[in-house]
């Protein structure tokens, strides 16, 4: 009877505690597997979005850049004003090649608060000098910047030199070029890192002087 009921007794306490060790040891290395995935799935998602973003971005502002136009025959330059951190100009998105009068919007890059936001201003009037009113409809293109002391616009002369950081309005008129350069913020992992998307753009409108 003695041996049926030691065959019968169970695990002893050091028995449990090994097995409680292994189950737990096995429960980490199982969790730390599974976090390890969902993390790469987030870095991956994190860096997918900032790319995205910031190429929808650069795209837009080279698409309207290339379209920015004077709105009096040359008179004012295609881009109103520049510095590092925007820059405002004349764009006619629905000018077709053969229209001779364009009536540009004003159209503003910014970056405000660490975000990359579009604004414009439509003209009133129905022929040039048009008057604006302020910027409205404002959209976030770019949530999160780390350009920092970065300048995110600059500007090049026809000659190829280097304009001011922020363009007189005689610079202005020789601009020929723009670069637009983002740094966006991402995710590696736990750890933050930065994307950084940059691009030139010919100014098919510039104004020879």
């Amino acid at each position: 009877m003695s041996r049926l009921r030691d065959r019968q007794g169970g695990f002893t306490l050091i028995e449990l505690l090994m097995g409680i060790a292994l189950s737990s040891i096995f429960a980490l290395a199982l969790f730390s597997f599974f976090y390890a995935g969902v993390d790469s799935a987030r870095t991956s998602e994190s860096q997918a979005r900032a790319q995205a973003d910031g190429r929808t971005a650069i795209d837009r502002f080279v698409r309207e850049s290339r379209q920015a136009i004077s709105p009096n025959g040359g008179l004012t330059p295609p881009i109103i004003a520049l510095s590092p951190t925007s820059v405002e100009m004349y764009v006619d998105p629905s000018r077709d090649a053969t229209s001779k009068i364009p009536r540009p919007y004003k159209v503003r890059y910014s970056i405000v608060a660490n975000q990359l936001i579009r604004d414009s201003a439509a003209p009133v009037g129905a022929v040039a000098p048009y008057s604006y009113g302020s910027y409205v409809r404002p959209e976030v293109l770019i949530e999160k910047l780390a350009n920092g002391a970065t300048a995110a616009f600059s500007a090049a002369a026809g000659d190829g030199t280097a304009l001011p950081a922020t363009p007189n309005a005689v610079q202005l008129r020789d601009m020929a070029q723009m670069t637009i350069r983002l740094i966006v913020a991402q995710k590696t992992g736990n750890a933050a890192s930065t994307l950084e998307l940059t691009t030139d753009v010919s100014l098919r409108n510039a104004i020879t002087i």
